[in-house]
């Protein structure tokens, strides 16, 4: 009797806790949710040009997901390595690393279903994403001469496979220390570079500098030495004077001759009076705008006379000026002087110096001189005046190699984020410069120029753009090899689809020491020696430093290099 009742006691108790167990279901039913929806990849699905080296891959989804990071070997990645793959905190993405060395390297991810969890542990669909790694620009951005353009082709078919051994010249337009390379190896270094640094000096017509005799340059290039050139741009140290405006409006030169300018005490007394302060040398300079084919300017006295011999009805095709002599200015201050012609609108007429003193002290670095870079494209400006005489002058250097069939490795505005030149202000100022200079340039005709753009590492905000810079230039002074592979490394990541080199270097690390870690420079150039504040020789790259280089089967001498033409 007592047994039926312990049972009975049982079966009670059961039936009241299966009633229990109910209604807790009943009450805590957890809600069924949908499965993860994919919302987007970083890469994009099929992307190109992607950046090379450790890329960051988020995909992302509508919820809040969940993953075991024991799970990471059931992903798939081809093209790279695979490093590591996490949800960060309480997030809807999965954030994976990989490591893709390879340009042009087609990647392949695939996440299978359920690796990827979303809310009540519900099984996300499978994920695939495929992506290709940046290739090498194969085509300049602006030389387009046919020795540019197998210039450029040469340095692609090499780059990372071979180096190309070159050299700085001293800045007496020559090549002297590329014939110490040849003393020591008996092997001429590939490439020779150049410097502009003197061209106030050779406007001037020093006897010591010419730019306008290219004999140093065109000998190298008919030997096939590669030529490089820069500039050191020197600019005066002070304010120079701005132009003096005489007038400004706009007068139409029509086809009968009708049309006319009185600079004179009757027709424009303000102009006229300021003809008291012009000097001998200094240029009237006349702007204009609409100049039709067969358009002519004239200059005449305040009696319609030639104010000097060729001065009356000559051809124009822009702005034209008038060099002040002493009879020019003696007329001037007389009686001023009438702007005619035809077939052209004129909009502004000024008073300026012809050319800068040559006495005048020069400086590059910032700290030497009162040039301010944000001024050199704001018209009016001493800098801008300065800025737009030198571009026309070197420009009308480089074109003498042009028309020599020359290529030119074209590496301007140099160390820019370093800040220690002028043109290194800032990086909006500087990009602005980069950009007029190649535009200047390219209207010019200098087809045969390819741009070296130099970095000075992490500065990606000084950079002018890809549609401007054909290779990415580095310069490194006492480091050693370790620190130059890393720096080769962090740029060329980077830069992924630029050719990097070594544009200048100094007591660096072995060629071979830095090519067996990875630092494959388009080329390696030292630069040149010189004498320390002490009066002690300095020695950028000695001859064991050179016999190292020219000993390696990799690196490329002048014998070696192709014509060009």
């Amino acid at each position: 009797m007592k047994m039926n009742k312990i049972w009975a006691a049982l079966f009670v108790a059961t039936a009241f806790g299966l009633a229990s167990c109910t209604d807790t279901d009943a009450k805590y039913t957890i809600p069924e949710v949908e499965a993860p929806v994919l919302v987007s990849t970083t890469p994009e699905a099929n992307a190109a040009k992607v950046k090379r080296g450790e890329i960051t891959i988020e995909v992302k989804y509508d919820k809040n997901v969940f993953f075991a990071t024991k799970d990471l070997e059931k992903i798939s990645f081809t093209g790279g390595t695979l490093i590591s793959a996490d949800v960060y905190g309480s997030s809807n993405v999965l954030t994976l690393k990989v490591e893709v060395p390879g340009r042009e390297a087609l990647c392949t991810l695939s996440i299978p279903e359920g690796v990827v969890l979303g809310p009540n542990k519900v099984p996300a669909p499978a994920v695939s994403l495929q992506f290709t790694t940046v290739a090498l620009d194969k085509t300049p951005v602006a030389a387009t001469s046919a020795e540019a353009v197998k210039l450029y082709n040469y340095l692609l078919d090499n780059f990372e496979k071979k180096a190309i051994s070159g050299m700085m010249a001293n800045v007496a337009w020559n090549t002297d220390e590329a014939e110490q390379v040849y003393q020591w190896t008996g092997k001429y270094p590939a490439l020779n570079c150049f410097d502009y640094v003197h061209l106030a000096a050779s406007m001037a017509g020093a006897n010591w500098i010419n730019y306008g005799d290219i004999t140093p340059v065109s000998d190298w290039a008919d030997n096939n030495g590669i030529v490089a050139a820069m500039w050191h741009w020197n600019v005066p140290k002070v304010r120079v004077a701005s132009p003096i405006q005489l007038w400004e409006g706009e007068v139409a030169m029509p086809g009968d001759w009708s049309g006319n300018i009185q600079l004179t005490a009757e027709g424009n007394p303000d102009a006229f009076a300021a003809f008291a302060d012009a000097q001998v040398g200094q240029v009237i300079r006349v702007a204009v705008k609409d100049v039709a084919a067969g358009a002519q300017g004239s200059f005449k006295n305040s009696s319609w006379g030639e104010i000097a011999s060729g001065t009356d009805y000559f051809d124009i095709s822009g702005d034209f000026t008038l060099e002040i002599t002493e009879d020019i200015l003696t007329a001037l201050k007389e009686g001023g002087l009438i702007i005619g012609g035809h077939d052209y609108t004129a909009v502004g007429v000024a008073v300026e110096s012809k050319a800068l003193d040559p006495n005048t002290d020069y400086a590059f670095y910032k700290a030497e001189t009162a040039f301010d870079a944000a001024n050199a494209l704001i018209e009016g400006t001493w800098e801008n005046k300065v800025f737009t005489d030198d571009l026309a002058n070197v420009a009308a250097y480089l074109k003498l190699l042009k028309d020599a069939n020359i290529p030119v490795l074209w590496r301007p505005f140099h160390e820019a984020a370093g800040g220690w030149f002028w043109w290194g202000k800032d990086a909006d100022s500087f990009k602005a410069l980069w950009i007029a200079m190649f535009d200047y340039f390219k209207g010019q005709g200098l087809n045969n120029l390819i741009w070296v753009w130099t970095t000075e590492s992490g500065d990606e905000d000084w950079y002018p753009g890809d549609q401007y810079v054909d290779i990415i230039g580095r310069d490194i002074y006492e480091k050693e090899t370790a620190d130059c592979v890393a720096q080769y490394a962090a740029i060329s990541a980077t830069y992924g689809n630029k050719m990097i080199t070594l544009s200048e270097c100094g007591s660096v690390g072995l060629v071979s020491e830095q090519w067996t870690a990875g630092a494959r420079w388009s080329w390696v150039m030292p630069w040149y020696g010189g004498e320390g504040e002490d009066g002690t020789p300095v020695v950028h790259a000695d001859e064991a430093w050179w016999k190292d280089a020219m000993g390696q089967s990799y690196v490329i001498t002048r014998d070696q290099v192709p014509s060009m033409k």
